[in-house]
């Protein structure tokens, strides 16, 4: 893109470039991302925890009845970070619960990384504010 634009602009002088509204805020969600290392850390781990495990997706839903699994983040869609961040927020003790107490897994690696986590003061304080600022861009 930069290298047509350096081509382009020997013809066009005047040329400006205009950043269209998804790539923009395509980048603001790779900069809450970058920002909230601990955050990203327990929504990509949470996600690994109930991939294709059906006991502990039956223990998650012993614990949260009517609430859908955890939203699974692709990077490439940039909502979809920002909903799994919410998502986590919106339920952090039923999670925390239900990792730390119920899933007595612990030679998984995503679990204990989530259990490390949720011990963490500032995870469940920058949930909220993640999911207080930016979940207007979702």
């Amino acid at each position: 893109m930069i290298k047509a634009g350096k081509t382009l602009y020997v013809f066009f002088p005047n040329m400006i470039h205009v950043t269209c509204l998804a790539h923009m805020l395509q980048r603001i969600a790779e900069k809450v991302r970058e920002l909230f290392p601990n955050v990203n850390t327990l929504v990509n781990n949470l996600k690994k925890v109930f991939l294709k495990a059906p006991h502990r997706v039956e223990v998650y839903k012993d614990v949260l009845p009517n609430v859908a699994l955890p939203p699974e983040p692709i990077l490439t869609r940039w909502g979809t970070w920002i909903e799994a961040a919410t998502f986590c927020a919106d339920n952090f003790e039923q999670l925390k619960i239900i990792i730390i107490e119920k899933l007595k897994e612990k030679n998984v690696v995503s679990i204990k990384k989530c259990e490390d986590m949720f011990k963490l003061e500032s995870v469940k304080t920058d949930h909220t504010y993640t999911k207080t600022n930016f979940f207007i861009l979702v």
